[in-house]
C-alpha cells in the first residue's frame, strides 16, 4: 500500500506532467535568453530595461490566460460529445474575443506607458529604453492572446503534441531574431522587443496553418453563428481564475516598479532573480497542471482513493521538484548570473537575494500544487 500511495502516483503524475513542463518551461527559458542577450549589451540599462519590461508584460498578458483554459474545458467536452462544429464555434468565439482583448490592450497600454513609467520613477537613463520596449512590445498583444486560444484548442481537442511543438517553435524562432536584431543588427532593446513581436506574429500564421490542416480531416462543419451567451459561459466559467491571476500578477508588478524605483543596478539584479522564480513558477505549473488531470478525473470516477494517492503524489512531486530547483540554482547561481550578464555588480547583488529565490519557491510549490486541485475539482 505505501508503494501505491508513494510510488505510483508520483509516476503517473509525471508522466502527466513532463510534456507540460517542457512547453511551460520554454517560455521561461525564452527569458533568460533575453537576459543574456540584453545583459551582453553595452549598458547595464538595457538588461534593466528587457527584464522589468518582460515581467510587466508577461504580468499585463498573463490575466488573461482564462482565454487558454477556458477553450481547453469547453473544446475538451465537445470533442467527447463528438460535436465538432461546437467545437470549431467555441474557437471561432475565443478568438473573436481574443483579438478584441488584444486590440483594446494596445490602445490603452500604449496610453498608459508614460503615466506608469513616471509613477515608477524610473532612472533617467533607464526611461527611453524600458519605453520603447513595452511599446513595441504591446504590438504583440492580438498575436499573443490569439496564440493561447489556438493552444487551448489544440489541448482540448488532445492534440498535445501540436500545441508543445508550436510553444518550442516560437521560442527558438524568438531567440534567433532577439539575437540577430539586438547584437548583431544594434538594435538592442528594441531589437529584442521586436523580434518577440514577430515571432509572435509567425507563430499565429503557423498555428492557422495547422488548425487549416486539422480541420481538413474533420467532418463537415454546420454554418457558425456569433453567440453571445456562449461568450458569456466561456468567461464565468474561468472569472474566478482572472481575478485570481490579477491577484498573483499584481505582486510581480508591484515588485517590477519598486525595483525600478530603487535603480539601474538593483532593477536589473531584482530582475535576473525575477527570471529564475519565473522559470521556477512555469515548472511548478506543469505538475498543477497533472494534479487537475489526476483530482477531476478521480472525482469523476468518485474514485476516493485515487484522489487521495494523487494528493500525496502531488505533493510528494512539488517538493521534490522545488528542492530540486532550489538546489541546481544555489550551486551554479554564480555561472548562471555570469551568463546571463557581464556586470559584477549587478552578479553580486542578485547573488544575495538567493535566500528570497529559495523561500519563495517553497511557497510557490505547495500554492500550485493546491491550486491544481481545486481547479481540477471546478472549485474555483
Amino acid at each position: 500500500m505505501r508503494t501505491h500511495f508513494e510510488i505510483e502516483p508520483i509516476r503517473r503524475l509525471w508522466r502527466l506532467a513532463f510534456p507540460l513542463i517542457i512547453a511551460n518551461i520554454s517560455t521561461p527559458i525564452l527569458g533568460l535568453a533575453d537576459a543574456a542577450i540584453s545583459g551582453h549589451l553595452d549598458y547595464a540599462y538595457y538588461l534593466a530595461a528587457v527584464t522589468v519590461g518582460a515581467e510587466l508584460l508577461v504580468a499585463f498578458f498573463g490575466v488573461f490566460s482564462f482565454l487558454r483554459m477556458g477553450t481547453t474545458g469547453m473544446v475538451a467536452q465537445a470533442v467527447g460529445a463528438s460535436d465538432h462544429s461546437l467545437s470549431f464555434n467555441i474557437l471561432l468565439h475565443m478568438v473573436t474575443l481574443a483579438t478584441v482583448i488584444g486590440i483594446g490592450l494596445f490602445v490603452l497600454g500604449s496610453q498608459a506607458i508614460a503615466p506608469i513609467l513616471e509613477l515608477a520613477q524610473v532612472p533617467s537613463e533607464m526611461h527611453r529604453p524600458l519605453k520603447e520596449y513595452l511599446e513595441t512590445r504591446l504590438w504583440g498583444g492580438p498575436a499573443n492572446l490569439a496564440l493561447l486560444v489556438l493552444t487551448g484548442w489544440f489541448i482540448g481537442r488532445g492534440h498535445t503534441q501540436v500545441a508543445l511543438c508550436l510553444a518550442i517553435g516560437i521560442n527558438l524562432l524568438n531567440v534567433c531574431l532577439n539575437y540577430t536584431l539586438a547584437i548583431g543588427c544594434q538594435m538592442n532593446s528594441f531589437g529584442i522587443a521586436l523580434g518577440t513581436v514577430i515571432s509572435e506574429y509567425v507563430g499565429l500564421m503557423i498555428a492557422f496553418t495547422l488548425l487549416a490542416l486539422s480541420l481538413k480531416n474533420t467532418k463537415r462543419l454546420t454554418k457558425q453563428t456569433w453567440q453571445l451567451s456562449l461568450v458569456i459561459k466561456l468567461i464565468k466559467v474561468n472569472l474566478p481564475l482572472m481575478i485570481r491571476t490579477i491577484a498573483l500578477h499584481s505582486v510581480f508588478i508591484t515588485l517590477s516598479i519598486f525595483a525600478a524605483r530603487l535603480g539601474t543596478v538593483e532593477a536589473a539584479s531584482i530582475g535576473l532573480i525575477l527570471v529564475l522564480l519565473a522559470t521556477a513558477a512555469y515548472a511548478l505549473d506543469g505538475i498543477a497542471y497533472a494534479t487537475e488531470i489526476e483530482a477531476g478525473q478521480s472525482l469523476g470516477e468518485c474514485h476516493y482513493n485515487r484522489f487521495v494517492d494523487s494528493l500525496k503524489g502531488g505533493a510528494i512531486l512539488s517538493g521534490i521538484s522545488a528542492i530540486t530547483m532550489i538546489s541546481i540554482f544555489t550551486i551554479f547561481q554564480l555561472q548562471i548570473f555570469s551568463a546571463l550578464t557581464d556586470f559584477s555588480a549587478v552578479i553580486e547583488q542578485a547573488s544575495g537575494l538567493m535566500v528570497w529565490f529559495a523561500g519563495l519557491v517553497m511557497v510557490l510549490c505547495w500554492s500550485y500544487w493546491l491550486n491544481g486541485i481545486f481547479i481540477g475539482l471546478t472549485k474555483t
